[in-house]
């Protein structure tokens, strides 16, 4: 899974920022350490967003900025939402058919094309503004952004070990005997083996690199607009296929808890797996 963690940190590094685009914001002589501070950015924002500024407020900034960080929080939070709108209806129409036992995906297809759809339109104002952000910290403070960016995306897509450990969780939410676990087990293998090597050696080293130079004087944003609509696609695809493969596993009364689950994390803004 560290190729699908890199991929996601490149895709949040590219997807925070927003407008303030009328002008260059010239960096201004370094402050004492009293004129530092560390808080969240963007406090009252969901999603890629709200990581993004929880991993900036593992970085001192100064006041002004701090100011200059909110103002991309909050039009990043606004251009993002019909996004956000679309990864939720996914979830739900997601949670329905997980209740009834079956994943159509043709019913599926134009709410995910709706979100590749947002995402290419969105991406060249998030690249253009990205550069912005990487202007307004030093190095310091960008190596502990990116430090921080990279612990909790480690924590929320952990590898195939942490996913596994969040069985256990899910063994008592749903009640799961242990004949079940064995069975999800294999196939989060088999679904991990499956997916094609090329692709996903491609995205971890391109991943990688984005990731990387914004540590540098150069930042180098992560792949095309249709690259990143393409992998948007592809990531959802992905998941619903695990779906699909584990319902036959659950009996109906852990389908509709699962489905439960599903809802409360659309309505509370938790995108999970299809946050990508």
């Amino acid at each position: 899974m560290k190729n699908v963690r890199s991929l996601c940190i490149a895709f949040a590094l590219t997807a925070f920022t927003a407008a303030c685009s009328g002008g260059t914001t010239e960096q201004t002589a370094p402050q004492t350490a009293a004129a530092l501070s560390k808080a969240p950015v963007g406090a009252n924002t969901h999603g890629v967003v709200k990581m993004v500024g929880e991993a900036l407020g593992e970085v001192p900034l100064r006041p002004e900025q701090r100011a200059e960080l909110e103002k991309l929080a909050t039009a990043a939070e606004t251009r993002h939402q019909a996004m956000t709108d679309g990864r939720k209806d996914l979830m739900l129409a997601v949670a329905d058919q997980v209740e009834k036992g079956s994943i159509d995906r043709t019913a599926l297809q134009p709410k995910i094309d709706r979100i590749v759809a947002d995402i290419q339109k969105v991406h060249p104002e998030d690249q253009a503004a990205m550069a912005k952000m990487h202007a307004l910290l030093d190095a310091d403070q960008r190596n502990a952004f990116v430090d921080a960016l990279e612990a909790k995306m480690k924590s929320k897509h952990g590898g195939m070990k942490e996913h596994f450990g969040h069985l256990k969780q899910l063994k008592d939410d749903l009640k799961l005997t242990d004949d079940q676990v064995s069975q999800i087990k294999d196939t989060m293998k088999a679904a991990k083996r499956d997916r094609p090597i090329e692709r996903h050696a491609n995205g971890f080293h391109e991943g990688k690199k984005s990731i990387e130079s914004f540590r540098t004087e150069k930042f180098e944003p992560m792949g095309k607009v249709g690259d990143l609509g393409d992998k948007a696609s592809k990531g959802t695809d992905h998941i619903v296929g695990i779906a699909e493969k584990v319902l036959p596993i659950l009996t109906p009364e852990q389908r509709k808890i699962a489905a439960d689950k599903i809802r409360d994390m659309a309505q509370k803004g938790e995108m999970g797996p299809f946050g990508h």
